[in-house]
C-alpha cells in the first residue's frame, strides 16, 4: 500500500502545470495501492472548493479511518512540523505503509519512502 498526500492529489485533480503530469503519473503508476486518511476528502474540499474534488479522492485511493489512536499518536510525534501531516504519518504508521507519495519534503528524514 502507498500512502498519497493531500498535495499530489491537488496537483493531479487542478492539472497543476509542474507537478500534475508527475502526480497524474505516479497515480496511474500505483493504481489500485493507493491509500489516503479520512482527512484527505475534507481538505480536497476546501481547498478546491469542490465537493466534486472530495468524491474524486474517494475513486482514487482506498480511504482508511482517522480514529482516536491515529489523534493519540499523532499528537506524540514531534515530526513532521504541521499537525496534519503528524495525522497522515500517524495514519501511515498505524497501517504500516512504508511509502508515500508526497511532494512535502517535511517526510524526509522519517522511516518512510517519499515518492515524487
Amino acid at each position: 500500500m502507498i500512502y498519497v498526500d493531500v498535495n499530489a492529489i491537488y496537483y493531479f485533480l487542478t492539472a497543476h502545470p509542474q507537478y500534475g503530469p508527475r502526480a497524474k503519473r505516479l497515480f496511474q503508476q500505483y493504481i489500485g495501492e493507493l491509500a489516503t486518511s479520512a482527512l484527505t476528502p475534507w481538505l480536497m474540499f476546501v481547498l478546491a472548493k469542490n465537493p466534486k474534488a472530495a468524491e474524486a479522492v474517494l475513486q482514487l485511493a482506498d480511504i482508511l479511518p482517522l480514529t482516536a489512536d491515529i489523534y493519540t499518536l499523532a499528537l506524540q510525534l514531534e515530526k513532521p512540523r504541521d499537525f496534519e501531516d503528524r495525522l497522515h504519518y500517524a495514519t501511515m504508521k498505524k497501517h504500516g505503509i512504508k511509502k508515500i507519495i508526497s511532494n512535502d519534503k517535511d517526510f524526509d528524514g522519517l522511516d518512510v519512502e517519499r515518492i515524487f
